[in-house]
């Protein structure tokens, strides 16, 4: 059954957040900077660091969300339907939905990164997935994966980049 997040009929106060501080403490990952709550469902915007050759997420697609991501630092090695290249610091990349997309930081550096998804309501699909990766041992089984992401309106479509290049 697809959980749809309630209609959200007003937006949270004006708020500033110093650098490296979140909205809100969650144990899900990203860290979350907006989300459908403050935003009245509009959108969702997180801040992340991935750790080197850190490989996430796989490859998969939202069939109603855009995403936006924009590397703060670092490089990331983005995947969008064939193509793949890398993006370095201060690279935009514009994700319609239904594009089949993954990224991941191959260099020995971290990376941080700032997504924006539209409409909002994508940080459920995060938790639900966190609580998934807090209770397993080893590679997460992809079909577990793609039921979680079929509940948030995705679909999990293959492994993570593993090629740096």
């Amino acid at each position: 059954m697809t959980q749809t997040p309630a209609p959200v009929n007003s937006r949270a106060a004006a708020y500033v957040l110093e650098p490296g501080e979140v909205r809100r403490q969650t144990n899900s990952w990203p860290g979350t900077k907006a989300d459908s709550s403050d935003t009245a469902g509009l959108l969702s915007v997180f801040e992340d660091t991935l750790e080197p050759c850190q490989f996430v997420p796989p490859l998969h697609l939202h069939t109603d969300m855009d995403e936006v991501l924009y590397v703060l630092e670092g490089a990331l090695l983005v995947r969008l339907g064939e193509q793949q290249r890398e993006v370095t610091t201060g690279s935009f990349v514009w994700i319609p939905r239904g594009t089949p997309h993954a990224f991941a930081n191959a260099n020995g550096t971290p990376t941080r990164l700032l997504s924006v998804a539209t409409p909002g309501g994508i940080e459920q699909f995060f938790a639900e997935q966190s609580a998934y990766f807090a209770h397993i041992e080893g590679p997460p089984d992809l079909a577990i994966l793609n039921q979680i992401a079929a509940r948030h309106r995705g679909r999990m479509l293959g492994p993570p980049i593993r090629e740096t290049r």
